[in-house]
């Protein structure tokens, strides 16, 4: 090309000033590098920031608190204290805990001894002197109790703690356990030594544990705790960027070869692709201030689409020599544009994991077409005759002049495509769209959560009082209602503060009662057992003065610190309002029954219900709506821009992408698959990438070279883009399945925008 080897003295300064550039962005990465900047592996990421009142704010941080550096373990298997034992040392070795739960699971009768006479549970609160006597006596000779004559008589703390602190926890042989049918599980836990998205802390705790599964392999463990979701999601996408990124790599590398047989051609293709990723990744790590590996994993998808404007420029110099570069140049310009505006409306969203994806995959954009555009004019490979035979042997895939039944035939399937999505389309907006972890880990959290009855934190009533009293006697009038819920199978479980420490009226009433009952039933309890007088006096001593349990009190005990998660002290209702106290109500699993109890059970302004996994569902669902909206006002407005370009040949521009995503959805009608916003961002990709198909058949609708760019670029995009289906993290698997289906209608759609072109440039002017 001639005016290849004569670049202006704007287009020189241009490119040295590129390079320039691009060295900068080499010497910021080496620096965020050289700082150990980490790398965020965060299943959060993708996340929306809910919009939230004060107090379900500052319930969401404290909840967040309670469960991010919290992991416990249940192992089973012979000689189970030498197995516990062995487990814990490997973990304290392995530095990635900071202490064990070794106390906390034994009873606090110490310290709740003094307040036992405020302590009165069911069904001693409602009984009769004479039902008193009688279950002191079945206590006092009841052989292996321990009895306490002269400070407990009846036993008031062990009946309080036996009703009151129930749960599956039990000590078998000195550890704590839970029993699963006839099985024990003995429970090792405890709290990490640093955040649980700590990618050397993960390798540590993992690598403990594979070797304590080396060690007894005949024992079986689960596991509980975010660490391992986390460290899950890091592999997985670690693994991602290398399967995805170098298989793209690789099968673009081969695709390339293959047509232009020539080592410096395919240099020149992949030239654009490594600045752009030289371009994208220290500007988005700086913006950000850390990079995600999803996306990396995502960003390894830019490889499809940065080689397209190389490969256009290529194709027009190998096969076309004597026509100039700058008819590329529009069309090349149009392209990026379409696709920027395809990436960059993900910044529209409030997901900052897509915001970051988008800036890194429009940056990478940028830099490819930069290269192209300042650099790839100042060299001209010798071409390969593999490539114009390639090409002469793609162009035959035309359309006939005369095609009415494949015309027909479209039509008919646009016609079938219109109704399916009208009639069968459906949206899904669960929340394991956004769970990259494996199934098997999932059921085994669960299963953990089922042992130990532990709530997950998605569900909870927060109440709020002017002070402690009356904050447990509201609590205290949840109880009935809560508890029927569970009798009936409609509430898993729940935990709240009152079930530990009554509020002061309770304490109250229950020294009452306990003063009538020792001034009733204890003189014939003595009498009936034989015991001698004196201890009559000595067991009413300690009653004429005994202390209130408070939340303080109870919550710096070792029983007490699990509860720690339920209390949120004071907070602010509002902006503007007198701070309250205010404590949580963990939930189990809910029914739809329940949840509409647990509403009713809100109504009342000092209770607030929050269903975490519904809210994050119903945002998501907002989002996907605010997407659809997106694109339906990108259609809209590139229909009017290419109209205004293109006249009466616009529809040649819009068939190819706006066909797809008709071909993309209909196909999901009929499978029943729930459109989700991924697949949503999936339509934005389809519809950047579909416009330079569209662009480039109307631009030069006759050039074989432009056809052969146009199939490369879909082949390579449906290459980057399509091994994401084969992603385990759903929300990548469903954009890359998107751009499988969508790309390869786009790709068949191209000989209808390109079909009896002379013909019809003989009626229309040219753009």
């Amino acid at each position: 090309m001639s005016d290849a080897q004569h670049p202006t003295r704007g287009e020189r300064l241009a490119a040295w000033g590129w390079a320039v550039l691009l060295l900068g962005c080499a010497i910021l990465l080496a620096s965020l590098l050289s700082q150990g900047t980490p790398l965020d592996t965060r299943i959060t990421a993708l996340l929306p920031k809910t919009h939230q009142t004060v107090l379900i704010e500052q319930a969401e941080q404290r909840l967040t608190q309670a469960f991010e550096d919290r992991f416990v373990l249940l192992v089973h298997g012979e000689s189970p204290r030498r197995l516990v034992a062995d487990l814990k040392a490997r973990l304290r070795n392995s530095a990635s805990v900071s202490d064990l739960d070794d106390n906390s699971f034994e009873r606090p009768d110490s310290a709740l001894a003094p307040y036992r006479y405020r302590l009165l549970a069911e069904p001693l609160a409602s009984a009769d002197s004479d039902a008193w006597v009688q279950h002191g006596l079945r206590r006092l000779f009841t052989p292996g109790n321990d009895i306490d004559l002269r400070r407990d008589p009846f036993g008031l703390l062990d009946a309080w703690l036996e009703r009151r602190l129930d749960g599956p926890i039990r000590l078998v042989d000195g550890l704590p356990a839970v029993s699963d049918q006839d099985k024990h599980w003995f429970i090792v836990s405890g709290r990490l030594s640093a955040s649980p998205y700590d990618m050397a802390l993960q390798r540590r705790l993992t690598a403990a544990l594979s070797s304590f599964r080396d060690a007894h392999p005949e024992a079986q463990l689960l596991r509980g705790g975010l660490v391992f979701h986390a460290a899950a999601g890091a592999n997985q996408a670690k693994r991602e960027i290398s399967t995805i990124g170098l298989g793209s790599l690789l099968g673009i590398g081969l695709l390339l070869w293959g047509t232009f047989r020539r080592g410096a051609i395919l240099a020149s293709l992949l030239l654009p692709v490594a600045c752009g990723v030289l371009f994208a990744l220290p500007l988005t790590w700086l913006l950000f201030g850390t990079l995600n590996l999803l996306t990396l994993a995502f960003g390894a998808s830019l490889i499809g689409i940065a080689v397209d404007y190389a490969l256009h420029l290529q194709c027009a110099r190998q096969l076309a020599p004597e026509q100039t570069l700058t008819r590329l140049w529009p069309g090349l310009l149009l392209g990026l544009v379409s696709s920027l505006a395809a990436y960059l409306a993900q910044l529209a969203t409030p997901l900052p994991g897509l915001r970051q994806m988008a800036t890194f995959a429009a940056l990478g954009l940028i830099g490819a077409w930069l290269t192209v555009r300042l650099w790839l004019p100042w060299f001209s490979p010798r071409p390969h005759t593999a490539t114009t035979r390639i090409a002469a042997r793609l162009d035959r895939l035309r359309l006939p002049p005369q095609a009415t039944y494949r015309w027909s035939l479209l039509a008919l399937l646009g016609l079938v495509a219109g109704v399916l999505i009208v009639t069968r389309l459906t949206a899904n907006d669960d929340l394991r769209q956004l769970n990259p972890s494996p199934a098997a880990l999932i059921a085994e959290q669960q299963r953990v959560q089922t042992l130990l009855e532990r709530p997950s934190g998605s569900r909870y009533l927060v109440v709020t009082a002017e002070h402690e009293a009356g904050l447990l006697e509201r609590l205290e009038a949840l109880e009935a209602p809560l508890a029927e819920l569970r009798e009936q199978g409609h509430l898993t479980h729940y935990r709240h503060l009152a079930q530990a420490v009554p509020s002061p009226a309770t304490q109250q009433v229950n020294l009452d009662r306990v003063r009538q009952a020792y001034a009733s039933a204890l003189p014939e309890f003595i009498a009936r057992a034989g015991l001698p007088p004196a201890l009559l006096e000595a067991a009413q001593e300690p009653l004429r003065r005994v202390p209130l349990l408070t939340l303080e009190e109870w919550l710096k005990m070792s029983a007490g610190r699990a509860d720690s998660m339920l209390w949120l002290g004071e907070v602010s209702t509002s902006d503007t309002a007198t701070p309250e106290l205010a404590a949580l109500i963990a939930l189990g699993d809910t029914d739809e029954m329940a949840q509409q109890a647990l509403t009713r059970l809100a109504a009342p302004a000092h209770v607030h219900y929050q269903d975490r996994v519904a809210t994050l569902s119903d945002h998501l669902a907002r989002l996907r709506d605010q997407i659809a909206m997106w694109l339906a006002v990108a259609v809209v407005g590139l229909a009017l821009l290419f109209g205004w370009r293109y006249r009466g040949l616009a529809w040649r521009v819009l068939l190819p992408p706006l066909g797809a995503l008709v071909a993309t959805l209909a196909l999901f009608s009929a499978l029943n698959i729930g459109l989700t916003l991924f697949h949503l961002l999936g339509l934005l990709l389809v519809l950047g990438i579909g416009l330079d198909a569209g662009i480039f058949s109307t631009e030069h609708p006759d050039s074989p070279a432009a056809w052969l760019a146009i199939s490369l670029s879909c082949a390579s995009s449906l290459l980057a883009f399509g091994l994401l289906s084969f992603s385990a993290t759903p929300a990548l698997h469903y954009l890359g399945l998107t751009c499988l289906v969508g790309l390869a209608a786009t790709w068949a759609l191209v000989p209808f925008a390109r079909a009896d072109t002379r013909s019809l440039f003989s009626k229309h002017s040219q753009p």
